[in-house]
Protein backbone atom coordinates (compact mmCIF):
# COMPACT_ATOMS: atom_id res chain seq x y z
CA UNK A 1 0.00 0.00 0.00
CA UNK A 2 1.52 3.64 -0.95
CA UNK A 3 1.84 6.42 1.96
CA UNK A 4 -0.28 8.05 0.28
CA UNK A 5 -2.77 5.88 0.64
CA UNK A 6 -2.00 4.54 3.97
CA UNK A 7 -2.20 8.51 5.36
CA UNK A 8 -5.69 8.07 3.69
CA UNK A 9 -6.79 5.09 5.61
CA UNK A 10 -5.66 6.38 8.89
CA UNK A 11 -7.22 9.73 8.51
CA UNK A 12 -10.58 8.10 7.91
CA UNK A 13 -10.30 6.15 11.20
CA UNK A 14 -11.04 7.99 14.26
CA UNK A 15 -7.77 7.39 16.35
CA UNK A 16 -5.92 8.57 13.53
CA UNK A 17 -7.16 12.05 13.62
CA UNK A 18 -7.67 12.06 17.14
CA UNK A 19 -3.72 11.35 17.76
CA UNK A 20 -3.12 13.40 15.23
CA UNK A 21 -5.03 16.62 17.44
CA UNK A 22 -3.28 15.05 20.39
CA UNK A 23 0.23 15.98 18.30
CA UNK A 24 0.05 19.13 17.43
CA UNK A 25 -2.26 19.71 21.16
CA UNK A 26 0.84 18.77 23.19
CA UNK A 27 3.91 20.80 20.73
CA UNK A 28 1.15 24.03 21.32
CA UNK A 29 1.68 23.22 24.88
CA UNK A 30 5.36 22.95 24.68
CA UNK A 31 5.72 25.88 22.35
CA UNK A 32 3.67 28.43 24.38
CA UNK A 33 6.08 26.92 27.15
CA UNK A 34 8.73 27.90 25.09
CA UNK A 35 7.44 31.24 23.97
CA UNK A 36 7.08 32.42 27.40
CA UNK A 37 10.40 32.01 28.07
CA UNK A 38 11.78 33.31 25.16
CA UNK A 39 9.40 36.89 26.00
CA UNK A 40 7.51 36.43 23.02
CA UNK A 41 4.61 39.08 22.28
CA UNK A 42 1.88 38.50 24.13
CA UNK A 43 -0.66 38.27 20.84
CA UNK A 44 1.95 35.26 19.34
CA UNK A 45 1.59 33.50 23.03
CA UNK A 46 -2.54 33.50 23.40
CA UNK A 47 -3.00 32.44 19.74
CA UNK A 48 -0.81 28.79 20.37
CA UNK A 49 -2.49 28.64 23.60
CA UNK A 50 -5.60 29.18 22.36
CA UNK A 51 -5.03 26.32 19.82
CA UNK A 52 -4.11 24.01 22.64
CA UNK A 53 -7.27 24.46 24.70
CA UNK A 54 -9.31 24.21 20.97
CA UNK A 55 -7.86 21.28 20.33
CA UNK A 56 -8.15 19.72 23.61
CA UNK A 57 -11.92 20.54 23.60
CA UNK A 58 -12.38 19.20 20.01
CA UNK A 59 -10.51 15.80 21.06
CA UNK A 60 -13.29 15.25 23.44
CA UNK A 61 -15.52 15.04 20.98
CA UNK A 62 -13.34 12.16 19.14
CA UNK A 63 -13.56 10.23 22.45
CA UNK A 64 -17.13 10.25 23.27
CA UNK A 65 -18.21 7.07 24.29
CA UNK A 66 -14.40 5.73 24.62
CA UNK A 67 -15.85 4.46 28.21
CA UNK A 68 -17.79 1.92 26.82
CA UNK A 69 -14.77 0.39 25.09
CA UNK A 70 -12.91 0.25 28.69
CA UNK A 71 -15.99 -1.19 30.17
CA UNK A 72 -16.39 -3.88 28.09
CA UNK A 73 -12.47 -4.75 28.46
CA UNK A 74 -12.53 -4.23 31.91
CA UNK A 75 -15.24 -7.18 31.99
CA UNK A 76 -12.87 -9.71 29.71
CA UNK A 77 -10.25 -8.41 31.84
CA UNK A 78 -11.77 -10.89 34.17
CA UNK A 79 -11.28 -13.80 32.43
CA UNK A 80 -7.25 -13.42 32.21
CA UNK A 81 -5.79 -16.73 34.22
CA UNK A 82 -2.42 -14.61 35.40
CA UNK A 83 -3.81 -12.97 38.66
CA UNK A 84 -1.37 -10.04 38.64
CA UNK A 85 -2.13 -9.35 34.77
CA UNK A 86 -6.00 -9.70 35.71
CA UNK A 87 -5.74 -7.46 38.52
CA UNK A 88 -3.53 -4.87 36.43
CA UNK A 89 -5.76 -4.78 33.33
CA UNK A 90 -8.67 -4.47 35.18
CA UNK A 91 -7.66 -1.92 37.47
CA UNK A 92 -6.70 -0.23 34.31
CA UNK A 93 -9.77 -0.40 32.04
CA UNK A 94 -11.61 0.67 35.02
CA UNK A 95 -9.70 3.66 35.53
CA UNK A 96 -9.45 4.34 32.06
CA UNK A 97 -13.65 4.17 31.89
CA UNK A 98 -13.81 6.50 34.86
CA UNK A 99 -11.37 9.12 33.31
CA UNK A 100 -13.11 8.99 30.03
CA UNK A 101 -16.60 9.55 31.51
CA UNK A 102 -15.43 12.55 33.48
CA UNK A 103 -14.32 13.87 29.86
CA UNK A 104 -17.69 13.21 28.63
CA UNK A 105 -18.95 15.78 31.61
CA UNK A 106 -16.44 18.25 31.11
CA UNK A 107 -17.49 18.44 27.56
CA UNK A 108 -21.34 18.37 28.47
CA UNK A 109 -20.60 21.66 30.78
CA UNK A 110 -18.02 23.06 27.73
CA UNK A 111 -20.55 23.39 25.20
CA UNK A 112 -23.06 24.42 28.30
CA UNK A 113 -25.41 21.03 28.04
CA UNK A 114 -24.53 20.62 31.90
CA UNK A 115 -23.82 22.95 34.74
CA UNK A 116 -21.73 21.26 37.34
CA UNK A 117 -20.76 23.59 40.13
CA UNK A 118 -18.40 20.81 40.82
CA UNK A 119 -15.98 20.80 37.91
CA UNK A 120 -13.10 21.44 39.05
CA UNK A 121 -13.33 18.16 41.57
CA UNK A 122 -14.53 16.10 38.58
CA UNK A 123 -11.42 16.92 36.37
CA UNK A 124 -9.14 16.52 39.13
CA UNK A 125 -10.75 12.88 39.81
CA UNK A 126 -10.48 12.38 36.18
CA UNK A 127 -6.91 12.93 36.44
CA UNK A 128 -6.27 10.85 39.53
CA UNK A 129 -8.17 7.94 37.68
CA UNK A 130 -5.78 8.49 34.33
CA UNK A 131 -2.80 8.18 36.71
CA UNK A 132 -4.09 4.98 38.82
CA UNK A 133 -4.84 3.31 34.91
CA UNK A 134 -1.15 4.05 33.95
CA UNK A 135 0.13 3.02 37.13
CA UNK A 136 -1.40 -0.60 36.61
CA UNK A 137 -0.53 -0.73 33.17
CA UNK A 138 2.88 -0.24 34.04
CA UNK A 139 3.10 -2.85 37.39
CA UNK A 140 1.76 -4.76 34.32
CA UNK A 141 4.20 -4.32 32.08
CA UNK A 142 7.24 -4.99 34.98
CA UNK A 143 5.13 -8.73 35.36
CA UNK A 144 4.95 -8.72 31.54
CA UNK A 145 9.18 -8.52 31.20
CA UNK A 146 9.60 -11.10 34.15
CA UNK A 147 7.15 -13.79 32.72
CA UNK A 148 8.98 -13.18 29.14
CA UNK A 149 12.63 -13.43 30.74
CA UNK A 150 11.14 -16.88 32.31
CA UNK A 151 10.00 -17.87 28.94
CA UNK A 152 13.22 -17.00 27.43
CA UNK A 153 15.30 -19.02 29.85
CA UNK A 154 12.99 -22.60 29.13
CA UNK A 155 13.60 -21.67 25.22
CA UNK A 156 17.30 -21.34 25.74
CA UNK A 157 17.27 -24.45 28.09
CA UNK A 158 15.71 -26.28 25.69
CA UNK A 159 18.37 -25.28 22.84
CA UNK A 160 18.30 -27.04 19.39
CA UNK A 161 14.85 -28.87 20.37
CA UNK A 162 12.62 -24.64 21.12
CA UNK A 163 9.92 -24.02 18.46
CA UNK A 164 11.36 -21.55 16.25
CA UNK A 165 7.69 -20.37 16.30
CA UNK A 166 8.13 -19.58 19.65
CA UNK A 167 11.00 -17.75 19.56
CA UNK A 168 9.70 -15.51 17.33
CA UNK A 169 6.50 -14.72 19.05
CA UNK A 170 8.97 -14.11 22.35
CA UNK A 171 10.76 -11.57 20.73
CA UNK A 172 7.48 -9.92 19.23
CA UNK A 173 5.70 -10.05 22.75
CA UNK A 174 8.93 -8.48 24.78
CA UNK A 175 9.17 -5.72 21.79
CA UNK A 176 5.36 -4.96 22.50
CA UNK A 177 5.60 -4.73 26.14
CA UNK A 178 8.49 -2.36 26.36
CA UNK A 179 6.72 -0.29 23.52
CA UNK A 180 3.21 -0.02 25.91
CA UNK A 181 5.66 0.39 28.78
CA UNK A 182 7.54 3.36 27.54
CA UNK A 183 4.44 4.90 26.42
CA UNK A 184 2.71 4.54 29.79
CA UNK A 185 5.98 6.16 31.41
CA UNK A 186 6.41 8.76 29.40
CA UNK A 187 2.31 9.52 29.61
CA UNK A 188 2.40 9.46 33.14
CA UNK A 189 4.18 12.84 33.11
CA UNK A 190 0.67 14.08 32.17
CA UNK A 191 -1.61 13.09 35.50
CA UNK A 192 1.29 13.39 37.72
CA UNK A 193 1.99 16.73 36.95
CA UNK A 194 -1.54 18.05 36.85
CA UNK A 195 -2.27 16.16 40.16
CA UNK A 196 0.80 17.82 41.63
CA UNK A 197 2.36 14.80 43.08
CA UNK A 198 5.74 16.09 40.79
CA UNK A 199 5.64 19.37 39.62
CA UNK A 200 7.02 19.20 35.90
CA UNK A 201 6.52 22.30 33.68
CA UNK A 202 4.65 22.88 30.78
CA UNK A 203 7.81 21.88 28.42
CA UNK A 204 8.18 18.87 30.05
CA UNK A 205 4.46 17.65 29.91
CA UNK A 206 4.34 18.98 26.40
CA UNK A 207 7.42 16.70 25.14
CA UNK A 208 6.05 13.54 27.01
CA UNK A 209 2.68 14.41 25.41
CA UNK A 210 4.22 14.66 21.69
CA UNK A 211 6.02 11.17 22.53
CA UNK A 212 3.40 9.08 23.25
CA UNK A 213 0.89 11.01 20.19
CA UNK A 214 3.95 9.93 17.82
CA UNK A 215 4.29 6.64 20.02
CA UNK A 216 0.09 6.11 18.83
CA UNK A 217 0.09 7.19 15.61
CA UNK A 218 2.72 4.76 14.95
CA UNK A 219 0.90 2.02 16.35
CA UNK A 220 -2.65 3.28 14.49
CA UNK A 221 -0.53 4.12 11.09
CA UNK A 222 0.74 -0.13 11.30
CA UNK A 223 -2.86 -1.36 11.93
CA UNK A 224 -4.26 0.27 8.91
CA UNK A 225 -1.14 -0.23 6.94
CA UNK A 226 -1.62 -3.98 7.88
Amino acid sequence: MSSVATFNKFLHTTTGREKMCRLVQYFSRFYVFYLTRQGAPKDVITKWAGLKGHLGNARKFFRLAKNVEFATNAIKGLSIQDPVLRATTVLKQVGMFLYYTTEAINLMNIISFRHDSNLKDITRLGQKCWFIALSASLVSGVHKFNVLKEKRQRLVAAGEKADPADAKKLTKDFVSARYQFIQDACDIVIPTSGLGIISFDEGVVGIAGMITSAMAIRTQWNKVSA
